[in-house]
């Protein structure tokens, strides 16, 4: 009995438990201006700057999701939210990216070592995870490099897209586990369903649903601006985004 009580009263540590609710729809913080880039407001719809990731969502995947894979790669390593993640959950995680100001972020922030390097062309180690944010083409200005927010049209980004994810598919695992975050959006009465797109082009690589997340950013754009559009334009204004999980059979 006092074996017991002693492992009862053992404190947890923050490695061992979610920090975020483990549900289908995650209400995430705003941005706000004191993210990574302080000139941008990231609580407005048309954001021309690069986004933080969610510190609730790299959590959950962390803590969740990716809690047994072994190696877990990030061929668009982004600001090195992600990377510390999986730090913090003491997962071996290795990101490529094509900005040195992201890099450089990474390292100084969260003590993250990102690979300076080209998805498309880098050498795809063998993994049994994939935890990464795409770039959502041109919607945002990612970095000066020619990175696919750079692609002649979103065929030729799509095109590219898939390439990587199938670069990256070839080293993985049997049973891996892809972690990806999309959204939709509208530009010039244009919808772009990257969610769909990824969705097909994980299919086709031999991976299926496991789950899927949809992340709400209530707060990104405010109610004098998206109901007149709404009205306007007769369709909705997007708001969230989604983080679907998908496994190798």
């Amino acid at each position: 009995m006092n074996d017991l009580l002693d492992l009862v009263e053992e404190p947890v540590q923050p490695k061992d438990y979610l920090k975020v609710l483990p549900v289908s729809v995650m209400e995430i913080a705003p941005m706000g201006k004191n993210g990574i880039r302080k000139d941008a407001d990231f609580n407005k719809s048309s954001r021309t700057g690069y986004s933080p990731f969610p510190f609730e969502v790299a959590e959950t995947c962390a803590a969740l999701f990716l809690r047994d894979s072994k190696l877990t790669v990030d061929p668009f390593a982004g600001w090195g939210e992600r990377g510390a993640a999986m730090q913090r959950h003491n997962k071996e995680y290795i990101g490529f990216d094509l900005s040195p100001e992201a890099i450089q972020n990474a390292f100084e922030k969260y003590g993250v070592v990102n690979n300076l390097a080209d998805s498309r062309t880098v050498d795809v180690p063998q993994h049994d995870g994939l935890f990464t944010c795409p770039p959502y083409w041109n919607l945002e200005k990612y970095a000066d490099e020619k990175g696919l927010d750079k692609c002649k049209g979103w065929d030729r980004f799509l095109i590219e897209y898939r390439d990587i994810l199938i670069r990256f598919a070839s080293k993985a695992d049997q049973n891996a586990t892809y972690c990806l975050m999309t959204g939709d959006w509208r530009r010039d009465n244009v919808y772009y369903d990257l969610t769909f797109q990824s969705d097909l082009i994980m299919s086709d690589l031999g991976f299926k649903p496991f789950d899927k997340v949809v992340v709400s950013r209530l707060n990104i754009s405010k109610i004098k601006i998206m109901l007149p559009q709404a009205k306007r334009m007769g369709y909705t204004v997007k708001v969230h985004e989604n983080l679907s999980v998908y496994k190798r059979s």
